[in-house]
């Protein structure tokens, strides 16, 4: 009976193959789990800024002059942090596309390499 030349190198590709699909379920599991914190941070902090902008209002009725001012901070910070979260859910879908890409490349190439192995 003649014997593979390349099956352990082959049994080497396919291992670093099943770990870097590991890598890429986890990266995914990551991503999902800190879009989670993401969207728990945002609604959290719009559900906060509405509750002051109600504070705000309500002085503002009862004829408070600072409370027009600080009414109208509260509202510019929670546009700044609105278009700060947007940028920063941006970034991160970036960085996470890159790696996972970097990832599935990499998948790629030690398949490549593999099926590329005699089979003799």
């Amino acid at each position: 009976m003649v014997k593979d030349k390349s099956a352990e190198e082959r049994c080497e590709y396919n291992q670093k193959i099943i770990q870097t699909e590991r890598e890429l379920e986890e990266l995914k599991d990551q991503k999902r789990q800190i879009q989670v914190l993401l969207d728990n941070f945002e609604t959290t902090t719009s559900q906060e800024f509405q509750k002051l902008l109600e504070i705000d209002d309500d002085l503002m009725k009862r004829g408070s002059f600072s409370a027009q001012w600080d009414f109208e901070e509260s509202q510019e910070k929670a546009r700044y942090i609105k278009t700060l979260l947007a940028q920063q859910q941006d970034d991160f879908t970036y960085v996470f596309s890159q790696e996972s890409q970097r990832l599935e490349d990499k998948m790629e190439t030690l398949q490549k390499e593999r099926d590329g192995l005699p089979w003799d």
